[in-house]
């Protein structure tokens, strides 16, 4: 019976085989299923802190171009070198963000923007949103309307799910 000696353990070769075809069937069992859902939350706080980067932005670049003030264009805060230019191509992630209601005529006074899932349950469950005020808010649904209308307010959170105040009593899943 041939043995492999790495130290002082011995161990024959069809244990060895055997113990390699059972790692190598784990492999591809745990290829299988989707990854997904345990990023979710990771996910979430990603997606929260380029929000909250896509506020700053947003204020900097009208502190920097007063004449044109906030900007739609995600583009121009990565070329301002505000944002990264992943975040700028609109999906970072698993969310896809987008900039809104920017007066494209004069100076831009307000403006708003949202974070959706770009496959909802599958790379995230909240939608997040936010505009000039600079709170951070976030929908359950992933819903960009229910985002803007329930203004639940984000709260930073170490484990990607919401605890957020809402009426100034605390709320969390």
């Amino acid at each position: 019976m041939d043995r492999i000696s790495p130290g002082r353990f011995t161990i024959t070769r069809n244990v060895f085989w055997g113990l390699l075809a059972v790692c190598c069937a784990m492999i591809v069992i745990g290829a299988t299923v989707p990854l997904s859902q345990p990023r979710i939350p990771m996910n979430h706080m990603r997606a929260a802190n380029s929000s909250v980067q896509l506020i700053a932005a947003e204020r900097q670049y009208a502190t920097r171009f007063p004449a044109t003030g906030f900007t739609c264009d995600l583009r121009q805060l990565a070329q301002a070198g505000l944002v990264d230019t992943v975040l700028a191509s609109g999906d970072k992630a698993g969310y896809h963000y987008e900039l809104h209601g920017c007066n494209t005529n004069g100076t831009a006074s307000v403006f708003s923007f949202s974070a959706v899932p770009i496959a909802q349950d599958r790379t995230g469950k909240f939608a997040f949103c936010a505009n000039q005020e600079g709170v951070l808010w976030y929908a359950g649904d992933g819903s960009t309307e229910e985002c803007f209308r329930a203004r639940a307010r984000w709260t930073r959170s170490t484990d990607g799910w919401p605890h957020s105040t809402q009426n100034g009593r605390a709320r969390g899943f």
